[in-house]
């Protein structure tokens, strides 16, 4: 099998972040806080001497990577099945709070929001993504930008018991970044480990 080094990130703060407003796959642009943080942060990418960039469809994610990009010329591509989870009836609806009172369900027996993405449907669609990235893009390490419930649903269930207090405690605020290895071949992909990366203290 082959192996591979991944950079996963949750873009910068989007509008519906800074007023609390579940998003979900509803495109949202980031606010002015969040551009002007992943302006300010954007150097700090180069320590990792990335090869390529993927992102998520979603205008916040977006941005994020284009702004990084204004430092690094890398080539950056598009992945669809990068987006956001759908929260269904509950995009750009429900406050966040909502949401709150609801994870222990999601991530205990998987159960949807009313009309939107189950955690098996969101974990089995952003892993064959993340699959044919790394089939598709020869050289890394790979940037990835994409969101808080993709992230969060792949790293726990890559690297936890997929308990919601073990998901919980995976750190995923805007601009939460993660380095991980997988190993690879046609067929499968395998996660090998991952760390945590605090970018504010490089």
């Amino acid at each position: 099998m082959l192996n591979k080094t991944i950079y996963l990130l949750r873009h910068s703060q989007s509008v519906y972040n800074q007023i609390g407003i579940i998003q979900g796959s509803v495109d949202t642009p980031l606010s002015k806080e969040g551009r002007d943080e992943v302006k300010k942060m954007a150097k700090v990418f180069k320590k990792f001497e990335l090869k390529n960039i993927v992102h998520s469809p979603l205008e916040r994610a977006k941005q994020t990577a284009s702004f990084i990009n204004e430092q690094l010329n890398l080539p950056m591509t598009v992945k669809e099945d990068l987006k956001e989870m759908d929260f269904g009836e509950w995009s750009a609806e429900a406050k966040v709070e909502h949401w709150d009172q609801y994870r222990s369900e999601f991530f205990g027996s998987g159960k949807p929001p009313p009309g939107g993405e189950s955690k098996g449907g969101l974990f089995k669609r952003v892993v064959e993504a993340v699959h044919e990235i790394c089939l598709e893009v020869d050289d890394d390490p790979i940037l990835i930008v994409a969101h808080g419930m993709v992230n969060r649903v792949l790293l726990g269930e890559w690297f936890t018991n997929s308990t919601e207090k073990e998901i919980r405690l995976l750190k995923m605020g805007n601009l939460a970044l993660y380095e991980i290895e997988v190993k690879y071949d046609v067929d499968r992909i395998l996660p090998k480990k991952h760390k945590y990366i605090d970018i504010y203290n490089l």
